[in-house]
């Protein structure tokens, strides 16, 4: 999720998905943000005052898995493994 840095961003959470009238669908808004600004403000503190980062790089490793299995997916038109 990328929400823009110059107004609240707004989303949609269906707790009911076979329900098309939407009975389950609720929203939750986030405050406008620079979220790169943030990510680096935290990295920097904890380098300065050598605390734990906020994502650990394992995390990205894991992103960038399960984003390599989509787009074997789209190639393949099957369901595919991330690990």
């Amino acid at each position: 999720m990328n929400p823009p840095t110059d107004e609240p961003t707004r989303i949609l959470i269906d707790d009911n998905p076979s329900d098309p009238g939407g009975s389950g669908v609720t929203a939750e808004t986030f405050p406008a943000c620079d979220q790169f600004t943030i990510q680096g403000d935290l990295f920097s503190r904890a380098i300065r005052e050598g605390g734990e980062v906020a994502v650990p790089l394992e995390d990205s490793v894991r992103n960038m898995r399960v984003i390599d299995a989509i787009f074997r997916s789209g190639e393949s038109g099957r369901w595919e493994s991330s690990g």
